[in-house]
């Protein structure tokens, strides 16, 4: 399995990087035990497995993170990842209010709250599945707040646990 951090020319990931500045916009699983790799993510449309090849063509890999993993744990991440976020509608309310901090904070020095207000509990962006990287087998656990980290800010937690260069 690989955690992979991408950004595309799309408008919108341009404008979450800008707003947030920095270098990724985007966050997804790859289970590499599918052939050619299946990708869990998230989108406006929601959440939902994706060929990770295809993604390649439209997503430029800013960050990975390998994890070597058994099939069988790496199925385990799976169906947790799955049972617990797969078709859920996007939270517009809650990114937006993430987004709204990190430009305070990336230009104004203004403090990121603990707690998104806005989040929608039956809904999900991309960095509310991060608490599953504390499921994973043998993997160190991170500090990671649901709803006020970006892509990048658990790109960074990694790496200060020495998780990743």
């Amino acid at each position: 399995m690989k955690l992979v951090w991408t950004k595309s020319n799309k408008i919108l990931s341009i404008f979450i990087r800008t707003i947030c500045n920095e270098d990724c916009s985007h966050f997804s699983f790859v289970f590499e035990s599918a052939a050619n790799g299946l990708m869990f993510e998230s989108n406006l449309i929601g959440t939902h497995p994706a060929f990770y090849k295809s993604s390649l063509k439209s997503h430029t890999i800013v960050h990975e993170l390998n994890i070597p993993l058994t099939i069988e744990e790496e199925d385990k991440i799976w169906d947790i990842v799955t049972q617990k976020y797969d078709g859920k509608p996007y939270d517009f309310l809650g990114a937006i209010y993430l987004g709204w901090y990190k430009f305070l904070n990336s230009f104004f020095g203004v403090k990121i709250p603990d707690e998104n207000k806005w989040s929608q509990p039956d809904q999900y962006f991309c960095n509310e599945v991060y608490d599953v990287l504390n499921n994973i087998p043998n993997f160190k656990k991170i500090d990671v707040k649901n709803g006020m980290h970006s892509p990048h800010d658990v790109w960074m937690e990694l790496k200060k646990e020495n998780l990743c260069q």
